[in-house]
């Protein structure tokens, strides 16, 4: 019921946002104007911890969690050379990572699952008709909905980690973020991000969340 009861709370602005927009276009429809976009957005995700407070930015390959997202975009205040954002995404963050001294390697994996809502009040582009770069700026806030979390010691087998899940008992995360990426006639095609977490993700130790993530809009 939580779990519905955050989804409910989070949807429900985004749809009565799309209702005053669309009303808003009707009302003026006779003026030229800009259409603000309504659509979905999917794509991949490197995440890892960052355990010292850094800029740490997560990269494809063995020191990375990888993961996926998808959710719902819609854009507002449309302008030639201006608008803003708002995203509900399920997605999944959390690291890989390997603790090792001169007698023991242990390897842990930690995947923390959140719904996320996106905020990105400035995305500037030049305004080109067709293909429009733009950079964004903005942040965001994350419910943690679920964590699995996996261990081994050296070459054993991976078992699960109650500990380390308790350990990360922080559910709530906000950040910011800076993007990267293309409009194609009006529309976002795709984008490049990097999120960090402001908020760490256990009440005992200074983890934070950082994420590269890949997006495409349909």
């Amino acid at each position: 019921m939580k779990i519905l009861f955050t989804v409910f709370f989070l949807v429900t602005p985004l749809f009565i946002c799309a209702q005053i927009t669309r009303q808003d276009s009707i009302s003026i429809s006779k003026k030229k104007h800009s259409v603000n976009y309504l659509g979905f957005r999917f794509g991949g995700l490197a995440s890892s911890f960052s355990h010292k407070n850094d800029l740490l930015i997560p990269a494809p390959g063995k020191k990375s969690l990888p993961a996926w997202h998808a959710g719902v975009a819609m854009d507002l205040f449309t302008k030639t050379h201006y608008n803003a954002r708002v995203e509900l995404s399920y997605l999944n963050k959390g690291a890989k990572e390997t603790f090792t001294n001169d007698q023991i390697s242990i390897q842990s994996t930690n995947r923390l699952q959140y719904l996320q809502l996106t905020a990105l009040p400035l995305i500037i582009k030049p305004g080109y008709r067709k293909i429009n770069p733009y950079i964004a700026f903005g942040g965001y806030y994350a419910r943690r909905i679920g964590i699995k979390s996996k261990s081994k010691t050296g070459q054993g087998s991976w078992e699960n980690d109650p500990v380390t899940a308790e350990n990360l008992n922080v559910k709530n995360d906000f950040g910011y973020s800076v993007s990267a990426g293309v409009y194609f006639w009006k529309r976002p095609v795709f984008e490049l991000r990097y999120e960090a977490g402001l908020s760490s993700v256990s009440s005992s130790s200074g983890i934070k969340n950082r994420s590269v993530i890949l997006s495409f809009s349909i």
